[in-house]
């Protein structure tokens, strides 16, 4: 009797890993299809400079993207320059977060210090100008 038991573990032991290989093959191709879509943005020619890393704050930072049309992007969404303010106030809610603004280098200079005094007119604190490593 003690040999029958035995005989029906070992048969138990065994795993079908069938039904994981299906589930991760399928995650792999819904992660290679929607990795594409994460990637999407605005082309922005970035000016090249070679400045250090601004370490990650918890607060989640504002992106405001000029490009070269003089087109003002809070996040993805067009914003005209007379509703910028208004917009960063509401995005904003009163508390201080980071804004980074993505310039292109064809910009007019004028164009990005009127952008820079709507944000110091709103409060903003924090600004941080991104560019591009000179290498790429």
């Amino acid at each position: 009797m003690a040999g029958k038991v035995s005989g029906n573990l070992d048969e138990m032991a065994e795993i079908n890993v069938t039904p994981l290989v299906d589930v991760m093959l399928v995650l792999l191709i819904i992660f290679i299809i929607t990795a594409p879509m994460l990637v999407q943005g605005l082309k922005v020619n970035l000016p090249k400079q070679d400045a250090p890393s601004i370490a990650a704050d918890s607060d989640e930072p504002l992106v405001l993207t000029l490009n070269t049309d003089q087109i003002i992007y809070l996040g993805d969404e067009p914003v005209h320059i007379e509703l910028l303010a208004d917009r960063l106030g509401a995005a904003l809610g009163g508390t201080p977060r980071p804004v980074y603004v993505k310039a292109d280098q064809d910009l007019p200079y004028g164009f990005v210090i009127k952008v820079l005094a709507i944000l110091d007119g709103v409060g903003v604190e924090q600004v941080g100008m991104v560019t591009q490593p000179e290498g790429r």
